[in-house]
């Protein structure tokens, strides 16, 4: 009832009279939810959406505004919102599980469900989601005591319809979806008017009992080209039949061969059971609903029903009907959600212990190096100087800790740097520059650690162009009786306790002496390093990289290669000895959770598919905001030895900084998607990802205010903790190393 119109303003006086109303005016509740509803990033305190309820009613009259309910079976008068403000904070909860388009296109469905036992649940559940805009209900049956073990009722509704207590029902969560009955259930002389009056069905649900019932409702929905879908409640049986798609398909997928819906009338139970397992087949059924089959007539008198069974049908039946309604589903067939089977309580499956498949590493070097015969080192290592000098080197940083390198030691005793290009292929390694600064670093560890053994060499890089394999050749010139001096030998013995540090504890200042040693070392190496500690510019850094995040985690590739190089347990971290093991990152319990969802598939599809992941910009936000500086490394030109050179000098202020308890993390994936877009190919990107990486850039380049001349190298955070941090495994020095 409308107040604003005159019949019904004078029914709802008339009602006001009655003896023992019971009367539910909540209204101001709904309309604070309204409110919410439409301002979903303000965060009200209780006095603030207190004013903005009665602002609303300053304009709209309380009494006046949305509906009147009268439940007559309760006596009871409900004052609710108008039909679109109250769809809508309903279904609020549903949003993205089901899209706002997807529930518009539901709300244009009927569904016809025949049979209220498992049918009341899915009924009920469809009405809960709002799954459909109309449900006509068909169940000729009355509620007995018998059926309180699976149906929801009070003892109060004995001998009413089931169809009348599952109307009230759907009818008091929603009094606008509308809801049509059937109370004499479907028959040869109605079955017609249930399938088109006021529209045809979309879909039909059977879960009737009579099998006459149940053939003819298929042989109508097979001529009419309409979809059919029945819960068996035993295993959790589904059948699906796409008439709509095949309207020649054979009803019950051919199991009942050719009958007619006329030969099962007024069948016997043991004559019931007969045809029923024809159906369901004896195999199929679970072992309980087998022994059950023997006691029938004897110490039951029909097949049982649990209310678990049943409430798991009536959710699996909502779901079902609403992928094929938005057309997420096509297949016909018969699928089962065996609860005995997933969840196995036994003691004999209990496993103290789970097993975590290994991936086979092609440790063997497949091709022909390119190897110069004119390179010879005067001085030969031994194997156990040539292992530790290797070891070292792998100790460097990689992106994704993929550990590209691949070291061939020479008959001639030079040892010789190639780019396992399978190991960190990626979005983010854009034209390999990545990977060269690895090497870099890898180089820096060698130089440094070879001088430290008295081991004087000459490292020659062979890269000129982005792509090539062979990166740099070492050779070992002469060895002295003691170190050899260099102006960072003091970082030598610190390089092995170089970690990433993703700890996220309390923003804490570093002296500016800290900041001049490092850009000193970035300006001796032909680098510029610009320093941003400002608290405003940290925030506006992780904005900036809050939309790369959501740019990689919905990038089909780029989302890839984060699931690939995640180590999401201990045990897959040590078997592997790469990738980012789950237990560097500093995430709280809903953090931690988000990052595991990644490792879904399906629902980060769904989430791409429907531009969603928002929440993805805020992840790294303590990365950022426990930040005690945000460093960018620029060089003058993008070259391959630009990169590689990069790698030393950050190699230097990694170590530097580690060594003076300063937390270092690479945050340069959002500097490699730039390169990607601005400088490689476009199309590795959708369109709604370039939009947010062009945003994104446009953001930083007015943070950063590089000159003309200047290339983005490098991103990286500074820190100062106290916490532990778990340090990255390494490969084995043989699975790298190849001595010709």
């Amino acid at each position: 009832m409308d107040p604003q119109k005159k019949t019904d303003e004078q029914l709802l006086l008339r009602l006001n009279d009655l003896p023992m109303l019971v009367m539910v005016d909540e209204i101001e509740s709904q309309v604070s939810e309204l409110i919410k509803l439409r301002n979903p990033r303000k965060i009200y305190t209780k006095e603030e959406l207190s004013n903005q309820v009665e602002e609303f009613f300053e304009i709209n009259g309380k009494f006046d505004y949305g509906n009147w309910v009268f439940y007559p079976w309760k006596n009871t008068l409900v004052h609710v919102l108008p039909e679109e403000e109250f769809i809508q904070v309903r279904t609020i909860r549903n949003h993205y599980k089901i899209t706002p388009s997807e529930q518009e296109k539901l709300s244009q469905k009927k569904i016809g469900i025949v049979g209220l036992s498992v049918g009341q649940s899915i009924a009920l559940a469809l009405a809960l989601e709002r799954g459909c805009g109309e449900l006509r209900l068909a169940d000729f049956d009355t509620l007995e005591l018998s059926n309180m073990n699976r149906i929801r009722a009070s003892i109060t509704d004995l001998g009413l319809k089931k169809s009348t207590i599952a109307a009230r029902e759907i009818l008091e969560i929603d009094p606008y979806l509308k809801v049509t009955l059937f109370e004499e259930g479907v028959n040869e002389e109605n079955i017609e008017e249930f399938f088109t009056e006021g529209g045809e069905l979309d879909l039909v649900v059977d879960e009737c009992d009579s099998l006459d019932i149940k053939i003819l409702l298929r042989e109508v929905a097979r001529k009419k080209r309409i979809p059919v879908i029945m819960d068996t409640s035993d295993r959790g049986m589904l059948d699906i039949e796409r008439f709509d798609l095949e309207p020649e398909r054979e009803i019950f997928h051919g199991y009942m061969g050719d009958v007619n819906y006329r030969d099962l009338k007024n069948l016997s139970m043991k004559e019931k059971v007969t045809f029923g397992l024809k159906i369901t087949g004896l195999e199929t059924l679970s072992s309980r609903m087998k022994a059950s089959l023997l006691e029938i007539n004897q110490s039951i008198s029909s097949w049982p029903q649990l209310a678990s069974a049943v409430f798991l049908g009536g959710a699996i039946g909502a779901h079902t009907a609403k992928n094929i309604l938005l057309d997420q589903m096509t297949d016909s067939g018969r699928f089962y959600v065996d609860l005995d089977e997933l969840i196995q309580v036994g003691p004999e499956n209990l496993s103290p212990n789970s097993t975590v498949d290994s991936k086979e590493l092609d440790v063997s070097i497949k091709k022909e190096y390119g190897i110069s015969n004119d390179l010879n080192s005067d001085y030969k290592l031994s194997d156990d100087e040539l292992f530790k000098i290797v070891e070292i080197a792998n100790s460097a940083p990689s992106g994704g800790n993929m550990q590209p390198w691949e070291w061939v030691f020479s008959d001639k005793g030079v040892l010789h740097l190639f780019h396992d290009q399978k190991r960190s292929k990626s979005l983010l390694d854009f034209k390999g520059t990545g990977s060269l600064i690895s090497f870099g670093a890898a180089l820096e560890n060698i130089r440094l650690t070879c001088l430290k053994m008295g081991i004087e060499t000459s490292i020659k890089p062979h890269i000129t162009e982005f792509g090539e394999e062979k990166i740099a050749s070492i050779q070992f010139d002469r060895k002295a009786g003691s170190a050899l001096p260099d102006k960072y030998a003091y970082l030598t013995p610190f390089i092995d306790s170089r970690l990433t540090n993703r700890l996220n504890e309390e923003r804490k200042p570093i002296q500016d002496s800290t900041f001049d040693e490092l850009t000193g070392m970035a300006s001796e190496a032909g680098f510029k390093l610009r320093i941003f500690d400002l608290e405003e510019q940290i925030k506006r850094f992780a904005k900036i990289n809050g939309l790369m995040d959501w740019v990689r985690m919905i990038n089909v590739e780029g989302y890839n290669d984060f699931v690939k190089e995640i180590r999401w347990t201990n045990s897959e971290a040590e078997i592997t000895k790469d990738g980012i093991d789950l237990g560097t990152f500093d995430l709280g319990v809903a953090d931690m959770a988000a990052l595991k969802m990644i490792n879904n598939a399906k629902a980060m599809k769904f989430i791409r598919d429907h531009k969603l992941g928002q929440g993805f910009t805020r992840i790294s936000d303590n990365t950022f905001k426990s930040a005690s500086a945000i460093c960018l490394l620029t060089a003058n030109e993008f070259s391959p030895r630009s990169f590689l050179n990069a790698g030393k000098a950050i190699q230097r202020m990694w170590v530097h900084a580690n060594m003076k308890q300063i937390g270092f993390q690479p945050v340069t994936a959002s500097l490699f998607m730039y390169h990607q877009l601005y400088k490689g190919d476009e199309n590795r990107f959708t369109p709604f990802e370039s939009e947010l990486i062009t945003k994104s850039y446009k953001e930083f380049a007015d943070l950063v205010c590089k000159e003309n001349n200047e290339e983005e190298i490098f991103l990286f955070r500074l820190n100062i903790t106290k916490g532990k941090v778990v340090k990255s495994y390494r490969r084995d020095v043989l699975t790298t190393l190849k001595i010709n």
